[in-house]
């Protein structure tokens, strides 16, 4: 066995270590060294560890070369920083292909979270459409919702989730919810859901519909009321800062 061919055995040796024992083996991974100068004498122990571990992993062959080849993809796991970026900017660039984001007038973009069942009715202008929906804001967090689950509705024997129970019933065209979320409608049907991101402004945001839909409870309406201030401003100490709605909404329904 000559001293190259060694060399190139023990660091598979090791990386397959690192694969199959990565809790016993780090020590084997952090400084892997240059080919020795010669090869260890018979009888040592580096060497008969060595031969006793090609025996014991021999039966798996090409698949533990194949597999050791790109551990991190194997597994789909990362293993610093950089791989982690890798692994990371590969999924979105092919979610982004997959499922691309429409980007409309007004700054509005939305991307399809869940694609509608059957070919029904698809949501035009002037149609009555039941939905659900959640509005978050990437500062403040969630705000309001309706018919997702967040909130309890009394039922009559008490309150309950309102998932299910609770719905908005929206005509596209009368100002029930933002310019930009009847814009990021058209087309749905039934069961669809899609994710819009909403600029503020009178053009496309909440104020185009006069901050319709209400929130029904307390908290919902301490949100609304802070994003107002953020987006309009205190007078001359605080400037207004754009900040964005995230809107889920799902169709249950479509009328035309």
């Amino acid at each position: 066995l000559s001293i190259s061919v060694y060399y190139y055995i023990m660091r598979i040796y090791q990386l397959t270590s690192l694969l199959l024992l990565p809790h016993r083996s780090r020590g084997l991974i952090d400084g892997l060294h240059p080919p020795p100068t010669k090869l260890p004498a018979r009888g040592c122990a580096t060497r008969s560890v060595f031969l006793r571990h090609v025996a014991s992993v021999g039966s798996l062959g090409s698949t533990v070369l194949v597999s050791t080849a790109a551990p991190s993809r194997a597994t789909g796991r990362c293993t610093d920083i950089e791989s982690c970026r890798e692994i990371g900017e590969a999924k979105v660039a092919r979610d982004d292909a997959e499922n691309p984001t429409a980007k409309l007038p007004g700054g509005v973009r939305y991307k399809v979270t869940k694609p509608g069942t059957g070919g029904g009715a698809r949501v035009g202008p002037g149609s009555s459409v039941d939905l659900i929906f959640s509005v978050t804001s990437p500062g403040a967090g969630y705000m309001y919702s309706r018919g997702f689950g967040y909130e309890k509705i009394d039922v009559g024997d008490g309150m309950r989730s309102d998932a299910g129970l609770d719905s908005l019933r929206v005509v596209v065209g009368r100002g029930d919810v933002p310019v930009g979320v009847e814009a990021a409608l058209a087309g749905m049907r039934r069961d669809e859901r899609r994710r819009i991101e909403l600029p503020p402004g009178g053009a496309v945001g909440l104020e185009s519909s006069g901050w319709r839909p209400e929130p029904t409870t307390r908290r919902g309406k301490a949100s609304v009321e802070a994003y107002r201030r953020k987006v309009e401003g205190n007078g001359g100490t605080q400037p207004g800062f754009p900040a964005v709605t995230v809107w889920d909404v799902e169709v249950l329904r479509v009328r035309n």
